[in-house]
């Protein structure tokens, strides 16, 4: 399962800026295809301009946020796993990413106002020794919210929607708040609605643009824009791949 999952990571890896632009551009260098050359970094610096990650991120980002004020009803909240911290030397272990403690961080917001259980949800794609669940479960503990379930044999958007949903319908739970990044809320809800459960998308980390990033400085090159323009791609690709696997 492991290894499989290695192959699948290294080819988004290949197939995604920069890693693919650059490929290409060496291509047209070695073939003497200057053209193609010259097209692969032209589209290297666009994917790295706020520009075009804006205009990406904009189309994904299609559900607004929750209302503080007003949240809605729902039987229980859904926090998806992300990114994992690999072998934290400050904490001696594997801990939540960057990704994942905002959403863990909003899930814990939520089950606070709301009074409502967590189901975590993340397994271990690389044979890791703890899954992204039980990383989840030592940090919602620490904003004491500890989950009620946890789903710790998923290793993407679709399995963490197939194996959750099974948890959730044991408990007679059809109505869930779905937290992960607003980026990737549309492949998640799409996945869970397909279990067959009511999904009221949660996101957090919504992309927000620093003043830089407005008037000329949007045709400037950044490498945050290239990691979203990256991350946006990423979905996009990845709705196309569940379509042709899964549904």
């Amino acid at each position: 399962m492991g290894v499989e999952y290695a192959g699948l990571k290294l080819f988004e890896v290949l197939l995604l800026p920069p890693a693919s632009l650059l490929l290409l551009a060496g291509f047209g260098l070695w073939r003497r295809r200057f053209m193609i050359t010259w097209t692969a970094l032209i589209l290297l610096y666009l994917a790295a301009t706020p520009l075009v990650s804006q205009w990406l991120c904009r189309r994904l980002e299609v559900y607004p946020p929750l209302d503080p004020n007003r949240l809605p009803t729902a039987q229980a909240i859904v926090v998806l796993g992300a990114t994992r911290y690999q072998a934290a030397p400050e904490y001696g272990e594997d801990t939540v990413g960057n990704l994942g403690l905002e959403r863990v961080r909003y899930a814990a917001w939520l089950a606070r106002r709301t009074g409502l259980p967590i189901l975590a949800s993340g397994g271990r794609p690389l044979g890791e020794q703890k899954a992204e669940a039980e990383l989840i479960q030592e940090v919602l503990r620490e904003f004491g919210t500890p989950a009620t379930w946890l789903e710790t044999e998923s290793r993407n958007t679709f399995e963490n929607a197939q194996n959750s949903a099974a948890i959730l319908k044991r408990q007679g739970i059809n109505t869930i708040l779905l937290v992960t990044s607003a980026f990737h809320l549309p492949r998640a809800v799409e996945a869970f609605k397909r279990q067959g459960l009511t999904v009221i998308p949660a996101g957090t980390r919504f992309t927000r643009f620093s003043p830089l990033e407005s008037g000329l400085g949007v045709l400037l090159p950044t490498p945050s824009a290239l990691c979203r323009t990256s991350l946006a791609l990423h979905e996009i690709f990845g709705r196309w791949w569940y379509r042709l696997r899964y549904y």
